[in-house]
């Protein structure tokens, strides 16, 4: 049988912020290069091909693997550390506040909080709770 939900499914980060992401471990890597060609490997110059690495290419990575996904029966949560489901009848409510990513109560009163994937996670996940 075909769930009578028909919104979105499928959340995860927008081209927008990988492309933050991008521009941002550029620059890091254009600092990194400029300070090694003026100075040659200084501690500047380590710390920033470092931080290119690192928090660069780490947050491309995790930004492309970072998604949250409403199946019919079951939340499911993709992150680097691992995939988590969430039965849609273990998931009392969601939870949300300006400012901070959304968070999941569960029926044993556990809170879990949800990875930041968009400002429209929380509607969507009671439109579908509901069906």
């Amino acid at each position: 049988m075909a769930s009578v939900y028909k919104g979105r499914r499928v959340f995860k980060t927008g081209p927008g912020m990988i492309w933050v992401f991008v521009a941002l471990t550029g620059l890091f890597a254009l600092a990194a290069w400029m300070t090694y060609r003026d100075r040659g490997w200084h501690w500047v110059s380590i710390g920033l091909a470092g931080a290119t690495v690192i928090l660069g290419l780490g947050s491309i990575i995790e930004s492309l693997v970072l998604r949250i996904e409403l199946t019919d029966d079951a939340m499911v949560v993709t992150e680097l550390t691992g995939r988590k489901r969430y039965a849609k009848t273990d998931i009392d409510r969601i939870g949300e506040a300006k400012g901070t990513p959304a968070a999941l109560l569960l029926k044993n009163g556990r809170w879990v909080k949800l990875p930041s994937v968009g400002s429209d996670l929380g509607n969507s996940v009671r439109a579908w709770k509901k069906t």
